[in-house]
């Protein structure tokens, strides 16, 4: 792929919708992840100043993370805030009758959700979604969680593509060798949680995109029956409310 154009085509985005909703700036929940550091990276590139990153980390959020985030802000010269988002959550568990950890990490996607609601009203900024194709496809993301955002730079890309232009773009080593994880609770992998790693998962998603019943027999079944049934299961998630009209 021609990873110059993109990013352009990605910054233009980027600057129209700003332009377009007569905002000042975006704002950003950054995890230390690499999708959000990229994301973070073309906002900076884009707009240049008025991007602002919230870090909400909970008790179980892995330490190095919050660290990268942090070096990514210093690096780009970005504004942020730490939040501390545990005594939150508690509040939440505290009242819920599921307590399993797939819960948890849904109570604390949708508190993040809130905290960037509210810094982009004070900031009179949109927020930046920074899901990628492959988890959007998948439904993999927690509905007015961390996938709410006023648009997405970046979910036209798969997962394996994300370190392509991140590796483009010059993300710190950190940033590309880390396991992926939403870092929803301690240890979470990504790829644990799906069963497969991404290249594989996006291979699949191409080869179920192109319909060709040929090259899907040359990949595993388990593969692309976890593929079908996921984006079947959480097609809710890539749509607006169905409203019944009269």
């Amino acid at each position: 792929m021609h990873w110059q154009k993109i990013t352009q085509k990605i910054c233009d985005f980027i600057q129209q919708k700003v332009i377009n909703s007569q905002a000042k700036g975006v704002v950003l929940g950054l995890s230390g992840g690499i999708d959000s550091a990229l994301v973070a990276t073309l906002c900076k590139n884009a707009l240049k100043e008025n991007v602002f990153a919230l870090l909400m980390p909970t008790q179980s959020s892995n330490q190095s993370n919050l660290e990268d985030a942090l070096r990514l802000c210093k690096d780009l010269k970005l504004e942020y805030k730490i939040i501390a988002i545990q005594d939150i959550l508690d509040a939440f568990i505290k009242q819920s009758e599921n307590t399993d950890k797939i819960a948890i990490g849904n109570f604390a996607a949708r508190i993040r959700m809130s905290l960037l609601y509210d810094y982009s009203a004070l900031k009179n900024s949109l927020v930046v979604g920074t899901s990628n194709k492959s988890e959007l496809l998948l439904g993999y993301g927690t509905i007015y969680g961390d996938l709410a955002c006023a648009f997405n730079p970046i979910g036209g890309l798969y997962k394996s593509e994300i370190y392509d232009l991140a590796k483009y773009l010059g993300l710190h080593e950190n940033f590309i060798t880390k396991k992926p994880s939403a870092d929803l609770w301690e240890d979470q992998s990504d790829e644990t949680e799906l069963g497969f790693a991404y290249v594989q998962i996006d291979e699949g998603l191409k080869a179920l995109k192109a319909n060709d019943e040929g090259l899907l027999k040359s990949f595993d079944p388990a593969l692309i029956n976890m593929l079908k049934n996921r984006m079947q299961k959480n097609i809710f998630k890539r749509k607006m409310p169905e409203i019944l009209e009269f």
